[in-house]
Formats: structure tokens, sequence, C-alpha cells
């Protein structure tokens, strides 16, 4: 295993890039379903955002387990969230514009996610909370867009590391203002989440309206610098970890080698 790459407990390790132009080698590395998925885009740029995520995932994947990056076997979990058979290794991708972001970690649940900041004529504001609402109502207008999506990638990065994504509605979780440091102040109805369905009592409909601190096991926010006129996150499940940035483009870029 290449040490550069060797992802220890207590790291998430996070490759960014700009979409790369198509090539026969980085489309070499997909599977028959990604190929699929491919094909399907008509637009140059979106073939090329949806290739160089799915290659440098193949390939930071694929060096940090030591493995042929076109022989990785991806599965889907129960909510969809993939994974890698056989690999103890939490991964998860994002994309978005011109921006693509691999987070990885030695087992720790993990979520990123990386937005453009879009001038909207309407922002979706019923995706915050009542809390964030207040604060977002003094964000002076032409500050309103990157603040939202500041919002947006937190939540985004939390259901993404705990595999629910948008089963939950994000208005349930509360995360600091965009001009604070990243965290996850409250998660409506989480208690009551977890303890499953079934008939609902006035105490199950009253916790459903309680705004858990912190889920268990806790999560962790890290904002991560995804480029001008980009907003990202990464969330981790449990203790707090030192994030290691990486070059993604220098991957996409670097001669292939046998792997083992």
């Amino acid at each position: 295993m290449s040490p550069d790459v060797l992802v220890r407990p207590g790291e998430c390790h996070v490759w960014t890039a700009r979409a790369v132009s198509v090539s026969p080698g980085l489309e070499a590395l997909l599977d028959a379903a990604e190929r699929r998925v491919f094909a399907s885009f008509l637009r140059e740029p979106d073939r090329a955002l949806y290739l160089t995520a799915h290659a440098l995932r193949r390939l930071v994947l694929a060096e940090a387990l030591d493995r042929d990056p076109a022989a990785l076997v991806f599965a889907a979990g129960p909510h969809g969230k993939p994974y890698v058979e056989d690999a103890p290794v939490e991964f998860s991708l994002t994309h978005s514009g011109e921006r693509v972001a691999v987070a990885v970690t030695s087992g720790t649940p993990v979520g990123v996610d990386v937005e453009r900041v879009t001038e909207l004529a309407e922002l979706p504001l019923p995706v915050l909370s009542e809390r964030e609402r207040a604060v977002f109502d003094r964000v002076p207008e032409p500050d309103r867009a990157a603040a939202f999506t500041s919002y947006w990638v937190r939540k985004e990065a939390v259901l993404k590391a705990t595999g629910e994504g948008l089963r939950v509605d994000p208005a349930r979780l509360t995360v600091s203002a965009a001009d604070r440091p990243a965290e996850l102040l409250g998660w409506r109805g989480r208690d009551a989440a977890r303890r499953g369905g079934g008939r609902r009592d006035d105490s199950q409909r009253a916790a459903e309206q309680r705004e858990a601190v912190q889920p268990h096991p806790p999560v962790r926010l890290y904002d991560l610098d995804a480029g001008e006129g980009y907003r990202g996150a990464v969330a981790l499940l449990g203790p707090a970890h030192r994030i290691v940035r990486h070059d993604g483009g220098g991957v996409l870029h670097r001669p292939r080698r046998a792997a083992g």
C-alpha cells in the first residue's frame, strides 16, 4: 500500500478535483452499470463530470486497498449507500458544477457534499429548520445564496454519513450558520426515528417534536474548501477525525500501476 494514501484510524482523506476531459483510459475503469449511466448523458460537461467522479472514486479506493481500480465491485446498503465488497473502508462521493470530491475513512461512516453556489429566483427555504430560518432571515440579500448553500451541504453531508439521504426531511436537522464553524446543533425527532415504525402514541409524537442535541453516535461536521463559487462539507459518525486533503487531479492523470 502506498504510504501517501494510507488511511489511518482517526483520519478522513478527501480528494477534490475539477472535471477532466473524457478519455478512453478513464472510461475503461467503469463497470457495465457505470458505463450505461455515462452513455446516457448527452452533454459533454455532464459526461465529463460523471466520468471524473466515478473514475476518481475507483482510483483512490484502489490505492487505499491496493487493488485494481477496474476490478472493484460496489454494492448498496439498506438505504442505497454504496460500499466496496470485502473492504474495510467507508467512502462518500459528490459532484456539482465542475467539482468532484471523494472522502475515505478506515471504517467510520462518512458523508461528503459539494455544491456550486447558484443564484436562484427563489431559494428552497423549507429545507431549513425554524432556528436556521430565524438566522438566515437576517443574512443580507447578496450573501443569501452562499449562506443557503452552506446550510445545504452540511445537512446533505450528515444525511450521507448516516446513509439516510433525503429519506429524512432536511428541516429536521439544525446546523450552524454559514459564518460559524460547521456543527450539527440538533436533530428533531431523531430518537423517535430510531425507535422505528408501528403505532405512534402521545410520547412518540412528543419525541418527534423534540430536537436532540446529538444523535448516537455523535456527528462531526467539517467545512471543506471546494474552490471559488462552491461550498463543501464532510460529516463523520463517531469521534473527531483529522481531515487530510489530496489533489484528485494528480490521481486522475497519474500513470496506472499494477495492484499487488
